[in-house]
């Protein structure tokens, strides 16, 4: 089976970043540099915390980089597809462990750096140079961090089981994909916390206990798919290439298509017609109508787009139309896909 949710080589980090105060940090300027500028680990044991020293022309500057750097230490475990990241934010409970933590601690705040968010980062010791250069230590206590992931994975765990249970008692077979759906969202991250885990404090993931089996939910996942085959029908599309990208979004998604008739069908149309206008160009107006149906017939999906392109040639205009529906199907229709299955789980 093809499933949308790939594993590269990065991990985006699910880190709380936590400021220390201005009193438990030790600042000092000029004069002998500090052991730890170039030992990081002379105060901070590598048994116990990850440790970076951050460099810049200002005490931000010196932080920033030292977050950057302790970013990098997780760049060699597993990522998701930053859908995933987005669907799981929505899938996962509203009070999460992250929230609470974020909500109950007066001196931490949360900073963005590109796509990690980093969690529970202290910052202690600084010095500048008699040259001006800041150095801050920047690090992440290894078992209180642990503790934050591992009670994470305990609840996302449990609320995976519990989308797998919904699915068992579902009749409707897009209403039991959507419960799996949302349980493989969870899953997926389930997994890179734990990659994460392993990197924090090693002993932590190796006690990770499931409550659920993840062999059997990607098989369900899978086979649950496989039952989905659709039926594609398309008005106005001569070159089937509408068509064509629809059964790419199905065929990515696990699905099968069909060329007979299905319970499942996704219909539309498409309407070129050229305008005239106050220019040296070809003008051409465009529509697109798409709507997906469930086994009862009735509407789950639907999209309703108009556009106007204009070229050197019919021709020239037409292609841009196809490309124009393309990207609207491979966005808005295969979002609005995501946006029903999830919906079960999220109710």
């Amino acid at each position: 089976m093809k499933l949308k949710y790939v594993f590269l080589l990065s991990l985006i980090p699910l880190f709380l970043f936590s400021c220390a105060s201005g009193g438990s940090s030790s600042e000092r300027s000029g004069g002998k540099k500090p052991s730890w500028v170039d030992d990081k680990h002379s105060l901070y044991p590598n048994d116990e915390y990850l440790v970076e020293i951050g460099e810049g022309n200002s005490l931000k500057s010196a932080k920033q980089d030292g977050q950057a750097s302790l970013a990098r230490i997780f760049r060699t475990a597993i990522v998701v597809d930053s859908t995933i990241s987005t669907r799981y934010e929505d899938l996962s409970d509203g009070d999460t462990i992250l929230e609470s933590r974020m909500e109950t601690t007066s001196d931490e705040s949360i900073t963005q750096l590109s796509d990690e968010t980093l969690i529970n980062v202290h910052f202690a010791e600084s010095w500048t140079s008699d040259m001006g250069k800041v150095y801050v230590v920047a690090y992440i206590d290894r078992m209180e961090t642990a503790n934050i992931y591992r009670q994470r994975i305990d609840q996302d765990g449990m609320k995976t089981q519990a989308f797998i249970k919904k699915s068992a008692e579902q009749s409707d077979l897009l209403r039991r994909y959507g419960f799996l759906d949302g349980a493989m969202v969870m899953d997926v991250k389930i997994h890179s916390m734990k990659d994460q885990l392993d990197i924090i404090y090693q002993p932590f993931a190796r006690a990770v206990m499931l409550p659920y089996d993840p062999a059997v939910l990607h098989s369900a996942y899978a086979d649950t798919a496989e039952q989905m085959q659709y039926s594609i029908t398309v008005e106005g599309d001569r070159a089937g290439k509408v068509a064509a990208v629809v059964s790419q979004v199905l065929t990515d998604r696990g699905f099968s298509v069909t060329e007979g008739e299905s319970k499942l069908s996704v219909t539309g149309r498409v309407k070129m017609e050229e305008v005239t206008l106050n220019n040296d160009y070809k003008n051409l107006r465009w529509t697109l109508f798409m709507e997906m149906r469930n086994e009862k017939g009735d509407v789950v999906v639907s999209i309703d787009e108009k556009k106007r392109e204009t070229a050197i040639s019919l021709e020239e205009a037409e292609s841009r139309a196809y490309r124009s529906m393309e990207e609207i199907m491979l966005k808005k229709f295969l979002r609005g896909m995501e946006d029903y299955f999830d919906s079960f789980a999220m109710n």
